[in-house]
């Protein structure tokens, strides 16, 4: 299986997205030129703008808007969220399960791509033996969950390729 051009590109663009308005505000402060914030928006829109003339040319744009649509709602569905409480010197201190944390920092890898006849969704593996548990218990909630929001696409079985867990679907 191999990546495409929007599952590489995606969190690329989102993590520059991000820094953009750091980047203008910080060169404000220290009265900079805004070449940095421009930059940054700049490569976002080269970025978007390939991926637009490919699915104008072969595709359907709005397929671009699902796939980013898609992937957040995954992302979210999939995130674990458990955190604990302790007592220490009199104070309440909240603490993340290490173990949710390496799987939520694969789960930000993951990506749906949607196409006019196919649907390629791809998910990172976590490395610890742990965090693969949890994805394997998700396996089928997480199948249910693409389904339900793609009615009209058949999905495979899981496939995994080295550290890569993917699922295809295709048009009715």
């Amino acid at each position: 299986m191999k990546k495409s051009y929007f599952m590489y590109t995606f969190n690329l663009s989102i993590m520059l997205i991000l820094i953009s308005p750091f980047s203008f505000i910080f060169e404000r402060l220290l009265n900079l030129t805004h070449l940095m914030s421009i930059i940054t928006l700049t490569f976002v829109l080269i970025l978007a703008v390939i991926e637009w003339v490919f699915r104008i040319h072969s595709d359907n744009f709005w397929n671009w808007f699902k796939s980013i649509n898609q992937t957040l709602k995954l992302r979210n569905f999939m995130r674990q969220s458990e955190q604990t409480e302790k007592i220490v010197g009199g104070q309440k201190v909240t603490h993340s399960n290490p173990i949710n944390d390496k799987f939520n920092r694969s789960v930000r890898q993951t990506a749906v791509d949607i196409h006019q006849n196919s649907i390629q969704v791809f998910i990172k593996i976590p490395r610890t033996q742990q965090a693969q548990k949890i994805l394997k218990e998700l396996e089928s909630q997480i199948k249910e969950e693409i389904s339900s929001q793609n009615p009209d696409f058949i999905f495979s079985n899981f496939e995994r390729h080295k550290n890569q867990l993917w699922i295809q679907g295709t048009r009715k």
